[in-house]
């Protein structure tokens, strides 16, 4: 029998496990401390509580009760952390939507969630108004209200196991699914992070997270609770390896959260000479973390760097692993349980591997999330009762396991060696992505008849492909472009293949499967050969040149395709942050010009960057 295991003594009352009963425990002890700082503004904990009260108050007036679902549409700003804890106090499950993902998308997902209300700001409200009985509240209006602690009073019959957190993620299904997450489960994963990596008064951590992401939990409630104060990155500029390093200097951040192409990215863009040993504690996660970025980052500062392992279902994570300063680190852990939190791993028939076998990871303990919301089919295949595994007898009482998918072996110390997938999900860097969920919706696209979505590559090359089989008549020819415009208006842009192929049929194995190894074969081979191979050219330096083909030549290169229009959006092409790297790096050469990164984060089409360019041109080029 394999088990690793990890506890630590539970606190007997609801309030103890409740985010709201902590939270107004700390801010009343500390009302005049910085809580949140954005660009020039800076919230105090008193200031930060009223907000939030008023909010809470405007959605109780609303009729927002406990158990209620109420989404958040914002940038990142103060406005999103003030709503997302006003949804809590109100008693509500706070459901983040993204503000760039597609309109079809966002509305999908509120049908799928119904929420009783939408918290955004006047700019964005537009976008529900087609969505009967549903209640959307803007800041200005949650702003006229008292800041009473009414919705807290009215709570006496609040449970730890209230939902405080609605995450979706990609789904096999074509729809997306969302995790419960309950106040004990991020109470629970709070304190284990403040026990190992204890924060203070004293401490600033930066919020950069993308609001889809777990992780932006941790960055929002484990300072707050701590008496740290949040420091926010810009809204769009999380990519922005200049602007994280300017807050990391100039705002005293101690404590950071990055995924591992985030840090590799960062790592790569800064001056090889930059220390940041003002930093105390990186974490990272995510993806594959490789020995080598490890011992890159240990050359630039003397903060720890720990990886941290776990799916949304466990809420942030469930194993950790503090990186060793050891030169000669040849592999990357993720680390034993964290407190609280039990771990199996199990073999096909459900029995535990021998000591050092590999086998699926079985997740237990308070952070398992409650179930997928309106998905009893789901949650009942992925969130097992530990009483009907009868090979897996010494669990705890009432234990529910959640089965990962994630292949793993322990050391001997109870560490753990992440192995890989048991089934088709990918991470495209660091986002979990199921490939079925885009073939379903390629097949809703009109003249497909058949679809298949790979990935192929690794690191931060890896990308996804399609193939699709034209329906009976349709021309071959225009079907990748009207696949692909179809999928943006469906899918955010990360999902959305970087090639599409048109193919005569899909080959399947000798058993009549599909031959998924076949198809990852003809991408990778297909993404090399349709490379296009251009002289280096260095073009005259001047305002009246022909910035935009350049640009679009550049692009071509860099994001491998065969034409670049004025409109095109270069992460709808395929960009990810380390293509803006190889982007603006060239134009430097090429150009001879003093791009920043942020030039192409913050104007990504091919005419808005163009002249952006000609502005930088003008005013002189570098030496």
């Amino acid at each position: 029998m394999t088990t690793v295991q990890a506890s630590a003594d539970r606190p007997s009352t609801d309030a103890d496990h409740r985010l709201d009963a902590l939270l107004l425990e700390r801010w009343e002890r500390d009302p005049a401390l910085p809580a949140i700082v954005s660009g020039q503004t800076v919230l105090t904990v008193g200031e930060l509580r009223e907000r939030v009260l008023r909010t809470a108050t405007a959605l109780r007036a609303h009729g927002v009760r406990a158990g209620d679902r109420v989404v958040i549409h914002h940038d990142r700003s103060v406005e999103f952390v003030v709503a997302v804890l006003g949804a809590m106090f109100a008693g509500a499950a706070h459901v983040a939507l993204g503000v760039d993902d597609p309109p079809q998308r966002t509305l999908r997902a509120v049908q799928d969630c119904a929420p009783r209300a939408v918290l955004t700001n006047s700019a964005l409200r537009e976008r529900f108004s087609g969505v009967p009985d549903l209640v959307v509240l803007t800041d200005e209006e949650c702003a006229t209200y008292s800041p009473t602690l009414e919705p807290v009073r009215d709570s006496s019959g609040a449970s730890a196991d209230d939902p405080v957190a609605v995450i979706h993620t990609s789904g096999s299904t074509g729809r997306p699914k969302a995790s419960l997450i309950s106040h004990r489960a991020l109470v629970s994963r709070i304190k284990a992070l403040q026990t190992t990596h204890r924060m203070d008064e004293r401490d600033r951590m930066l919020h950069h997270t993308v609001c889809t992401f777990d992780m932006h939990l941790g960055e929002l409630y484990w300072p707050l609770l701590a008496g740290a104060t949040v420091v926010i990155a810009a809204p769009g500029r999380h990519r922005d390896a200049d602007h994280l390093a300017e807050l990391i200097r100039d705002q005293g951040i101690t404590t950071v959260y990055f995924g591992v192409s985030q840090l590799e990215l960062f790592l790569l863009t800064r001056d090889p000479a930059e220390r940041y040993d003002g930093l105390r504690q990186v974490l990272t996660g995510g993806e594959v973390l490789g020995p080598e970025l490890v011992k890159r980052f240990h050359s630039r500062s003397t903060a720890s760097l720990t990886n941290i392992y776990g799916p949304s279902e466990c809420t942030i994570y469930c194993t950790a692993w503090v990186l060793p300063r050891d030169p000669d680190l040849d592999t990357v852990l993720i680390g034993p349980a964290i407190q609280d939190t039990e771990l199996w791993i199990l073999d096909e028939k459900g029995t535990p591997v021998a000591d050092g076998e590999p086998g699926e990871l079985y997740i237990g303990g308070a952070g398992v999330a409650l179930g997928y919301l309106n998905r009893p089919e789901l949650t009942a295949e992925r969130f097992l009762d530990a009483e009907l595994l009868p090979n897996v007898p010494s669990v705890s009482p009432n234990c529910r396991l959640y089965r990962s998918g994630d292949l793993v072996r322990a050391r001997p110390d109870g560490a753990l060696e992440f192995l890989g997938r048991a089934d088709r999900q990918v991470k495209i860097r660091g986002i979990r992505i199921e490939p079925g969920e885009i073939e379903e919706t390629a097949k809703r696209c009109t003249g497909v008849g058949q679809a298949a979505v790979v990935a192929h590559g690794s690191g931060a090359e890896k990308r996804l492909a399609a193939f699709v089989v034209p329906e009976e008549g349709v021309a071959p020819g225009s079907l990748p472009s009207s696949v692909r415009e179809a999928l943006l208006t469906w899918l955010p842009p990360y999902m959305v293949p970087s090639a599409i192929e048109v193919a005569d049929e899909l080959p399947l194995t000798p058993n009549g499967k599909l031959d998924r190894r076949l198809l990852e074969t003809w991408a990778a081979k297909r993404s090399a050969e349709s490379a296009p191979v251009r002289p280096v050219q260095h073009a005259p330096v001047g305002v009246d040149m022909d910035v935009e083909s350049v640009v679009s030549e550049v692009w071509c290169e860099v994001l491998q395709v065969s034409e670049v229009g004025r409109d095109d959006d270069f992460f709808d092409l395929g960009g990810d942050s380390f293509k803006v790297l190889r982007v603006v790096e060239t134009l430097r050469e090429r150009l001879r010009a003093d791009i920043p990164l942020a030039a192409l984060l913050l104007e990504p089409t091919a005419a808005d960057f163009s002249e952006e360019l000609r502005r930088i041109m003008a005013q002189g080029p570098t030496d």
